[in-house]
């Protein structure tokens, strides 16, 4: 299912995160910003990397993603 826009631009809001990274997550099931609260970067960046079917997101991807885990936790107070 795709992430709706108003999801995506309150994803966006995090530091290093942009359409590309958001459309990855959209692939492996993230759909809003609260599926992200008790998630862990490295583990996304697996499961992503899975889907793809190649190594792509690097210690930077993780990076942002742990920003967007970050974002999504002081969203959901």
């Amino acid at each position: 299912m795709p992430i709706e826009d108003s999801e995506r631009q309150r994803m966006m809001q995090a530091k290093s995160i942009g359409p590309r990274m958001v459309g990855y997550l959209q692939e492996i099931g993230i759909e809003r910003l609260e599926d992200l609260t008790a998630a862990n970067a490295e583990d996304l960046a697996f499961r992503i990397n899975a889907t793809l079917g190649r190594r792509h997101i690097n210690s930077v991807g993780i990076r942002a993603l742990e920003n967007l885990i970050a974002h999504a936790r002081t969203c959901g107070r």
